[in-house]
Protein backbone atom coordinates (compact mmCIF):
# COMPACT_ATOMS: atom_id res chain seq x y z
CA UNK A 1 0.00 0.00 0.00
CA UNK A 2 2.48 2.31 0.65
CA UNK A 3 6.34 2.48 -0.36
CA UNK A 4 8.40 -0.11 1.73
CA UNK A 5 11.82 1.56 0.66
CA UNK A 6 12.47 4.71 2.01
CA UNK A 7 12.89 7.56 -0.48
CA UNK A 8 16.61 9.08 -1.34
CA UNK A 9 17.52 11.34 1.76
CA UNK A 10 17.57 15.10 0.52
CA UNK A 11 21.29 16.44 -0.65
CA UNK A 12 22.50 19.56 -0.15
CA UNK A 13 22.56 21.82 -3.20
CA UNK A 14 26.40 21.79 -4.85
CA UNK A 15 25.93 23.88 -7.96
CA UNK A 16 27.24 27.40 -7.15
CA UNK A 17 24.80 29.32 -9.67
CA UNK A 18 21.57 27.66 -7.51
CA UNK A 19 19.97 30.65 -5.27
CA UNK A 20 20.09 27.62 -2.57
CA UNK A 21 23.95 26.31 -2.51
CA UNK A 22 24.91 25.82 1.40
CA UNK A 23 28.49 27.23 1.33
CA UNK A 24 29.97 26.45 4.84
CA UNK A 25 33.16 25.69 6.07
CA UNK A 26 33.05 22.21 5.20
CA UNK A 27 31.31 22.55 2.23
CA UNK A 28 33.45 24.83 -0.23
CA UNK A 29 32.50 26.08 -3.61
CA UNK A 30 33.25 24.04 -6.49
CA UNK A 31 35.57 25.55 -8.40
CA UNK A 32 37.32 26.99 -5.64
CA UNK A 33 37.48 30.29 -7.71
CA UNK A 34 33.80 30.55 -8.56
CA UNK A 35 32.70 33.70 -10.22
CA UNK A 36 29.17 34.58 -9.59
CA UNK A 37 27.16 35.10 -12.91
CA UNK A 38 24.92 38.22 -14.14
CA UNK A 39 26.85 40.50 -11.55
CA UNK A 40 25.75 44.20 -11.46
CA UNK A 41 26.16 47.28 -9.54
CA UNK A 42 23.64 47.54 -7.06
CA UNK A 43 21.97 51.20 -7.63
CA UNK A 44 23.95 54.32 -6.43
CA UNK A 45 26.62 52.25 -5.37
CA UNK A 46 30.18 50.55 -6.28
CA UNK A 47 28.48 46.98 -4.74
CA UNK A 48 28.04 43.96 -7.17
CA UNK A 49 25.32 41.29 -6.77
CA UNK A 50 23.82 38.97 -8.73
CA UNK A 51 20.63 40.38 -10.78
CA UNK A 52 17.62 39.16 -9.21
CA UNK A 53 19.33 40.12 -5.66
CA UNK A 54 19.89 43.44 -6.07
CA UNK A 55 16.24 43.53 -7.70
CA UNK A 56 14.82 42.03 -4.28
CA UNK A 57 17.44 43.63 -2.24
CA UNK A 58 15.93 47.12 -4.05
CA UNK A 59 12.45 46.13 -2.73
CA UNK A 60 13.29 45.27 0.85
CA UNK A 61 15.36 48.60 0.55
CA UNK A 62 12.12 50.54 -0.33
CA UNK A 63 10.18 48.51 2.60
CA UNK A 64 12.49 49.88 4.94
CA UNK A 65 12.67 53.09 3.74
CA UNK A 66 8.71 53.00 4.29
CA UNK A 67 9.12 51.78 7.76
CA UNK A 68 11.15 54.48 9.18
CA UNK A 69 14.12 52.12 9.18
CA UNK A 70 16.24 53.16 6.21
CA UNK A 71 18.83 50.60 5.39
CA UNK A 72 22.38 50.74 3.00
CA UNK A 73 24.77 48.12 1.54
CA UNK A 74 27.72 47.52 3.90
CA UNK A 75 29.61 44.65 1.63
CA UNK A 76 28.60 42.25 -1.09
CA UNK A 77 29.89 40.56 -3.96
CA UNK A 78 33.93 39.11 -3.25
CA UNK A 79 36.04 37.60 -5.31
CA UNK A 80 38.23 34.66 -4.39
CA UNK A 81 41.22 36.88 -4.17
CA UNK A 82 39.24 39.74 -2.42
CA UNK A 83 38.15 36.76 -0.01
CA UNK A 84 41.40 35.87 0.59
CA UNK A 85 43.03 39.13 1.62
CA UNK A 86 40.20 39.97 4.03
CA UNK A 87 40.35 36.48 5.70
CA UNK A 88 44.53 36.75 6.39
CA UNK A 89 43.88 40.38 7.37
CA UNK A 90 41.58 38.68 10.47
CA UNK A 91 44.37 36.08 11.14
CA UNK A 92 46.91 38.25 11.28
CA UNK A 93 45.04 40.52 13.80
CA UNK A 94 43.25 38.22 16.04
CA UNK A 95 44.53 34.51 15.44
CA UNK A 96 42.94 31.96 13.04
CA UNK A 97 40.41 30.70 15.75
CA UNK A 98 38.81 34.09 15.98
CA UNK A 99 39.27 34.54 12.48
CA UNK A 100 37.68 31.29 11.31
CA UNK A 101 34.27 32.46 13.68
CA UNK A 102 33.97 35.87 12.28
CA UNK A 103 35.12 35.33 8.55
CA UNK A 104 35.12 32.76 6.02
CA UNK A 105 38.25 31.16 3.67
CA UNK A 106 38.35 31.74 0.26
CA UNK A 107 36.33 29.11 -1.40
CA UNK A 108 33.99 28.78 1.38
CA UNK A 109 32.32 32.35 1.57
CA UNK A 110 28.42 32.91 0.72
CA UNK A 111 29.92 36.54 -0.36
CA UNK A 112 31.86 34.45 -3.32
CA UNK A 113 28.00 33.80 -4.25
CA UNK A 114 27.00 37.16 -5.36
CA UNK A 115 24.13 36.18 -3.53
CA UNK A 116 25.12 37.90 -0.01
CA UNK A 117 24.71 41.35 1.23
CA UNK A 118 26.08 42.64 4.44
CA UNK A 119 23.70 45.64 5.44
CA UNK A 120 23.19 48.27 7.60
CA UNK A 121 21.11 51.53 9.05
CA UNK A 122 21.75 54.24 6.82
CA UNK A 123 23.44 56.38 9.49
CA UNK A 124 25.76 54.39 10.03
CA UNK A 125 25.13 53.39 13.66
CA UNK A 126 26.20 50.01 15.04
CA UNK A 127 27.98 48.90 11.73
CA UNK A 128 28.59 44.87 11.65
CA UNK A 129 27.87 44.76 14.95
CA UNK A 130 25.27 42.67 16.80
CA UNK A 131 23.98 45.30 18.16
CA UNK A 132 22.35 46.16 14.87
CA UNK A 133 19.72 43.21 15.90
CA UNK A 134 18.70 45.30 18.11
CA UNK A 135 18.29 49.07 16.33
CA UNK A 136 15.01 49.80 14.37
CA UNK A 137 16.41 48.62 10.86
CA UNK A 138 17.71 45.44 11.87
CA UNK A 139 14.60 44.24 14.24
CA UNK A 140 12.67 44.97 10.64
CA UNK A 141 15.03 42.90 8.51
CA UNK A 142 14.95 39.49 11.03
CA UNK A 143 10.71 40.31 10.75
CA UNK A 144 10.68 40.76 6.95
CA UNK A 145 13.68 40.14 5.01
CA UNK A 146 11.49 36.76 3.97
CA UNK A 147 8.97 38.44 2.18
CA UNK A 148 12.11 39.32 -0.42
CA UNK A 149 13.29 35.92 -0.77
CA UNK A 150 16.39 36.66 2.23
CA UNK A 151 17.06 35.03 5.24
CA UNK A 152 19.44 35.99 8.27
CA UNK A 153 22.04 33.71 7.38
CA UNK A 154 24.04 33.88 10.79
CA UNK A 155 20.80 34.23 13.20
CA UNK A 156 21.81 34.50 16.97
CA UNK A 157 22.16 31.14 18.83
CA UNK A 158 23.29 28.66 16.42
CA UNK A 159 26.97 29.39 16.17
CA UNK A 160 27.38 25.43 16.83
CA UNK A 161 25.23 24.77 13.81
CA UNK A 162 26.64 27.38 11.37
CA UNK A 163 30.19 27.79 12.86
CA UNK A 164 29.53 31.64 12.72
CA UNK A 165 28.71 34.34 15.58
CA UNK A 166 25.64 36.25 15.27
CA UNK A 167 25.45 38.40 11.77
CA UNK A 168 22.19 40.08 12.08
CA UNK A 169 23.21 42.46 9.11
CA UNK A 170 24.20 39.16 7.09
CA UNK A 171 21.29 38.47 4.36
CA UNK A 172 21.53 35.54 2.02
CA UNK A 173 19.39 35.33 -0.67
CA UNK A 174 17.26 31.96 -1.36
CA UNK A 175 14.42 33.17 -2.97
CA UNK A 176 10.97 33.88 -2.20
CA UNK A 177 9.51 30.06 -2.25
CA UNK A 178 12.36 28.82 0.18
CA UNK A 179 12.73 32.05 2.37
CA UNK A 180 8.70 31.99 2.69
CA UNK A 181 9.03 28.15 3.83
CA UNK A 182 11.88 28.16 6.44
CA UNK A 183 9.77 31.23 7.96
CA UNK A 184 6.74 28.95 8.08
CA UNK A 185 7.98 26.40 9.54
CA UNK A 186 10.44 28.31 11.56
CA UNK A 187 13.34 26.46 10.18
CA UNK A 188 16.60 28.84 11.46
CA UNK A 189 19.17 28.07 9.13
CA UNK A 190 20.12 26.28 5.74
CA UNK A 191 21.89 23.11 7.64
CA UNK A 192 18.65 22.85 9.08
CA UNK A 193 16.95 22.77 6.05
CA UNK A 194 19.88 20.93 4.58
CA UNK A 195 19.74 18.01 7.43
CA UNK A 196 19.46 15.31 5.11
CA UNK A 197 15.63 13.77 6.23
CA UNK A 198 13.39 14.10 3.18
CA UNK A 199 10.13 12.48 4.83
CA UNK A 200 7.54 11.58 2.14
CA UNK A 201 4.90 14.20 4.03
CA UNK A 202 7.36 17.33 5.06
CA UNK A 203 4.97 19.44 6.91
CA UNK A 204 1.68 19.16 8.70
CA UNK A 205 0.02 21.62 6.17
CA UNK A 206 0.83 19.07 3.12
CA UNK A 207 -2.51 18.14 1.71
CA UNK A 208 -2.87 14.39 1.38
CA UNK A 209 -5.66 13.01 -0.14
CA UNK A 210 -7.24 9.71 -1.63
CA UNK A 211 -8.49 9.31 -5.20
CA UNK A 212 -11.28 6.83 -6.93
CA UNK A 213 -8.67 4.95 -7.82
CA UNK A 214 -7.58 4.27 -4.19
CA UNK A 215 -4.41 5.47 -5.04
CA UNK A 216 -3.01 8.33 -2.33
CA UNK A 217 -1.30 11.26 -3.31
CA UNK A 218 0.60 14.14 -1.12
CA UNK A 219 0.20 18.04 -2.28
CA UNK A 220 3.26 20.33 -0.78
CA UNK A 221 2.03 23.83 -0.30
CA UNK A 222 3.92 26.45 -2.21
CA UNK A 223 3.23 29.00 1.03
CA UNK A 224 1.39 31.22 -0.62
CA UNK A 225 -1.87 29.98 -0.62
CA UNK A 226 -1.76 27.15 -3.36
CA UNK A 227 0.13 23.98 -3.82
CA UNK A 228 3.74 22.73 -5.26
CA UNK A 229 3.60 19.12 -7.26
CA UNK A 230 2.19 16.45 -6.20
CA UNK A 231 3.40 13.47 -5.23
CA UNK A 232 2.65 9.66 -5.59
CA UNK A 233 2.52 8.22 -1.88
CA UNK A 234 0.99 4.46 -2.58
CA UNK A 235 -2.17 2.38 -3.98
CA UNK A 236 -4.85 0.90 -2.38
CA UNK A 237 -6.71 2.86 -0.11
CA UNK A 238 -9.95 2.31 -1.69
CA UNK A 239 -11.32 1.28 2.13
CA UNK A 240 -10.35 3.85 3.69
CA UNK A 241 -13.00 5.62 5.81
CA UNK A 242 -10.99 8.87 6.98
CA UNK A 243 -7.06 9.81 6.95
CA UNK A 244 -5.41 11.45 9.10
CA UNK A 245 -2.12 12.89 8.95
CA UNK A 246 -0.04 13.93 12.18
CA UNK A 247 3.18 13.34 14.00
CA UNK A 248 1.55 10.63 16.42
CA UNK A 249 4.91 10.08 18.50
CA UNK A 250 6.56 13.38 18.16
CA UNK A 251 9.73 13.01 16.51
CA UNK A 252 9.12 15.39 14.33
CA UNK A 253 7.77 13.73 10.92
CA UNK A 254 4.56 13.38 9.78
CA UNK A 255 2.79 10.09 10.38
CA UNK A 256 -0.72 8.59 8.92
CA UNK A 257 -3.28 7.40 11.22
CA UNK A 258 -5.84 5.45 9.07
CA UNK A 259 -9.48 4.61 10.50
CA UNK A 260 -10.94 1.67 7.67
CA UNK A 261 -14.05 0.85 6.88
CA UNK A 262 -14.30 -2.61 8.53
CA UNK A 263 -13.10 -0.63 11.64
CA UNK A 264 -9.24 -0.91 12.27
CA UNK A 265 -7.69 1.82 13.31
CA UNK A 266 -4.02 1.70 11.86
CA UNK A 267 -0.79 3.74 12.33
CA UNK A 268 2.14 4.47 9.59
CA UNK A 269 4.59 5.72 10.99
CA UNK A 270 6.72 8.25 8.31
CA UNK A 271 10.51 7.53 7.67
CA UNK A 272 12.91 10.61 8.12
CA UNK A 273 14.84 9.49 4.94
CA UNK A 274 11.09 9.06 2.89
CA UNK A 275 8.17 6.43 3.32
CA UNK A 276 6.47 4.66 5.92
CA UNK A 277 7.18 1.81 8.24
CA UNK A 278 4.90 -1.17 8.11
CA UNK A 279 1.43 -0.56 9.51
CA UNK A 280 0.35 -1.00 13.29
CA UNK A 281 -3.37 -1.91 14.45
CA UNK A 282 -4.19 0.82 17.37
CA UNK A 283 -7.61 0.26 17.54
CA UNK A 284 -10.63 -1.78 16.53
CA UNK A 285 -14.25 -1.53 16.54
CA UNK A 286 -14.31 2.05 14.85
CA UNK A 287 -16.56 1.84 12.29
CA UNK A 288 -19.52 3.61 13.67
CA UNK A 289 -17.25 6.57 14.67
CA UNK A 290 -16.51 9.85 12.80
CA UNK A 291 -13.08 10.93 14.10
CA UNK A 292 -10.88 13.88 14.28
CA UNK A 293 -7.10 14.29 15.51
CA UNK A 294 -5.30 16.92 17.47
CA UNK A 295 -3.83 18.28 20.62
CA UNK A 296 -7.14 18.68 22.59
CA UNK A 297 -5.17 18.62 25.84
CA UNK A 298 -2.80 21.68 25.53
CA UNK A 299 0.63 20.49 26.33
CA UNK A 300 0.19 16.90 25.47
CA UNK A 301 3.28 15.25 24.39
CA UNK A 302 1.59 13.52 21.29
CA UNK A 303 -1.53 14.30 19.25
CA UNK A 304 -4.96 12.29 20.68
CA UNK A 305 -8.51 11.35 19.20
CA UNK A 306 -11.84 13.19 19.48
CA UNK A 307 -14.15 11.20 18.49
CA UNK A 308 -18.21 11.24 18.03
CA UNK A 309 -20.09 7.31 18.49
CA UNK A 310 -23.23 5.49 16.26
CA UNK A 311 -24.96 7.01 19.74
CA UNK A 312 -24.22 10.69 19.72
CA UNK A 313 -21.24 10.55 22.50
CA UNK A 314 -18.42 12.56 22.04
CA UNK A 315 -14.95 11.16 23.63
CA UNK A 316 -11.79 11.96 24.17
CA UNK A 317 -9.34 9.22 24.23
CA UNK A 318 -6.01 10.21 25.00
CA UNK A 319 -2.79 8.92 23.18
CA UNK A 320 -0.11 8.26 26.32
CA UNK A 321 2.47 6.80 24.27
CA UNK A 322 2.72 7.42 20.46
CA UNK A 323 1.20 4.32 20.00
CA UNK A 324 -1.99 2.01 20.58
CA UNK A 325 -5.21 3.77 21.98
CA UNK A 326 -6.74 2.35 25.07
CA UNK A 327 -10.59 2.82 25.98
CA UNK A 328 -8.89 2.81 29.79
CA UNK A 329 -7.78 6.24 28.54
CA UNK A 330 -10.92 7.72 27.04
CA UNK A 331 -13.43 10.00 28.49
CA UNK A 332 -16.82 11.46 27.61
CA UNK A 333 -16.95 15.02 26.67
CA UNK A 334 -20.64 15.13 25.44
CA UNK A 335 -23.81 13.95 24.90
CA UNK A 336 -26.42 14.22 21.94
CA UNK A 337 -23.93 15.17 18.45
CA UNK A 338 -25.62 12.56 16.74
CA UNK A 339 -26.51 15.31 14.13
CA UNK A 340 -23.63 17.43 14.10
CA UNK A 341 -20.38 16.64 12.34
CA UNK A 342 -17.11 17.88 14.14
CA UNK A 343 -13.68 19.57 12.92
CA UNK A 344 -10.81 20.65 15.54
CA UNK A 345 -9.68 23.82 15.02
CA UNK A 346 -8.40 26.87 17.17
CA UNK A 347 -10.99 29.03 15.94
CA UNK A 348 -10.27 32.03 18.84
CA UNK A 349 -6.24 31.47 18.17
CA UNK A 350 -6.27 31.33 21.99
CA UNK A 351 -3.75 27.89 21.34
CA UNK A 352 -7.07 25.69 22.77
CA UNK A 353 -8.49 23.53 20.21
CA UNK A 354 -12.20 24.02 19.96
CA UNK A 355 -14.56 21.84 17.70
CA UNK A 356 -16.26 23.28 15.04
CA UNK A 357 -19.60 21.52 14.87
CA UNK A 358 -21.77 21.19 11.59
CA UNK A 359 -25.66 21.52 11.74
CA UNK A 360 -28.17 19.13 9.50
CA UNK A 361 -29.26 22.84 8.36
CA UNK A 362 -25.80 24.06 7.86
CA UNK A 363 -24.77 26.28 10.48
CA UNK A 364 -21.34 26.46 11.99
CA UNK A 365 -21.52 26.15 15.76
CA UNK A 366 -18.38 27.38 18.01
CA UNK A 367 -17.44 25.19 20.66
CA UNK A 368 -14.40 26.39 22.47
CA UNK A 369 -12.35 24.30 24.69
CA UNK A 370 -10.16 25.20 27.90
CA UNK A 371 -7.54 23.71 26.80
CA UNK A 372 -7.93 21.01 28.93
CA UNK A 373 -10.19 18.29 27.59
CA UNK A 374 -13.20 19.96 28.20
CA UNK A 375 -15.62 22.43 26.88
CA UNK A 376 -16.21 26.23 27.85
CA UNK A 377 -19.88 26.45 29.57
CA UNK A 378 -21.04 29.24 27.24
CA UNK A 379 -23.35 30.22 25.20
CA UNK A 380 -22.40 28.09 21.48
CA UNK A 381 -21.79 31.20 18.89
CA UNK A 382 -22.74 30.07 14.98
CA UNK A 383 -19.60 31.51 13.18
CA UNK A 384 -20.88 30.45 9.45
CA UNK A 385 -23.78 28.84 7.37
CA UNK A 386 -24.43 27.03 3.75
CA UNK A 387 -21.37 24.26 5.21
CA UNK A 388 -23.75 21.21 4.77
CA UNK A 389 -22.16 22.05 1.37
CA UNK A 390 -18.64 21.07 2.93
CA UNK A 391 -17.66 17.42 2.62
CA UNK A 392 -14.34 17.78 4.65
CA UNK A 393 -12.27 20.27 6.31
CA UNK A 394 -8.90 20.23 8.08
CA UNK A 395 -7.12 23.14 10.13
CA UNK A 396 -3.68 24.04 8.77
CA UNK A 397 -1.28 26.49 9.94
CA UNK A 398 1.09 28.29 7.24
CA UNK A 399 -0.90 27.63 4.18
CA UNK A 400 -0.60 31.55 2.95
CA UNK A 401 2.86 32.23 4.47
CA UNK A 402 3.70 32.34 8.43
CA UNK A 403 1.16 33.27 10.91
CA UNK A 404 -1.42 32.27 8.40
CA UNK A 405 -4.37 29.63 9.92
CA UNK A 406 -7.32 28.83 8.40
CA UNK A 407 -9.47 25.56 7.24
CA UNK A 408 -9.03 23.96 4.07
CA UNK A 409 -12.32 22.23 2.20
CA UNK A 410 -13.90 20.28 -0.34
CA UNK A 411 -17.25 21.18 -1.06
CA UNK A 412 -19.81 18.92 -2.57
CA UNK A 413 -19.43 20.06 -6.22
CA UNK A 414 -15.80 19.52 -6.25
CA UNK A 415 -14.27 22.70 -4.98
CA UNK A 416 -11.14 22.90 -3.34
CA UNK A 417 -11.01 26.29 -0.77
CA UNK A 418 -9.46 27.90 1.72
CA UNK A 419 -11.01 29.68 4.49
CA UNK A 420 -8.75 32.05 6.43
CA UNK A 421 -9.15 32.22 10.29
CA UNK A 422 -8.34 35.49 12.37
CA UNK A 423 -8.32 35.66 15.79
CA UNK A 424 -12.14 34.71 16.27
CA UNK A 425 -13.07 35.40 12.77
CA UNK A 426 -13.05 34.73 8.90
CA UNK A 427 -10.64 36.13 6.54
CA UNK A 428 -11.51 36.13 3.00
CA UNK A 429 -12.13 32.63 1.41
CA UNK A 430 -10.68 31.85 -2.08
CA UNK A 431 -10.68 28.76 -4.29
CA UNK A 432 -7.55 26.65 -4.42
CA UNK A 433 -9.23 24.43 -7.56
CA UNK A 434 -11.80 22.51 -8.78
CA UNK A 435 -12.57 18.70 -9.51
CA UNK A 436 -11.85 17.41 -6.43
CA UNK A 437 -15.10 15.88 -5.90
CA UNK A 438 -13.96 12.07 -6.55
CA UNK A 439 -11.10 12.54 -3.38
CA UNK A 440 -10.83 12.26 0.26
CA UNK A 441 -9.35 14.54 1.93
CA UNK A 442 -6.81 13.79 4.68
CA UNK A 443 -8.10 15.57 7.83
Amino acid sequence: MLAAQPATAAVPVANPNSYHVLVTKSRPLNPLNYIAPDLVYFPGTNYVLRRAVSANLESLFAGARNAGAPLSVVSAYRSYAEQASLYNSYVARYGQAVADTISARPGHSEHQTGLAVDVGNANGSCGLGACFGTTAGGKWVAANAWRYGFIIRYPDGYQSTTGYTYEPWHLRYVGRPLATEMKTRGIPTLEHYFDGSNPTIKSPTDLTAVDSAGVLWNYPPNWTGGFAQRARVGSGWGGLKAGFTTDWNSDGIQDILAQWQDGKLTLYRGLRGGGFQSPIRIGSGWANHEITVGTWWRGSRYPSVVTKDGAGRLWHYANNTGGALSSQARGQIGSGWQNLKITLADFDRDDNQDVLATRTNGELVLYRSNGKARFIYESRRTIGSGWQHIESAQAVSGFRGPDSYGLTARTSSGALRHYPINSGGWGGSFTIGLGWQNYRLFR
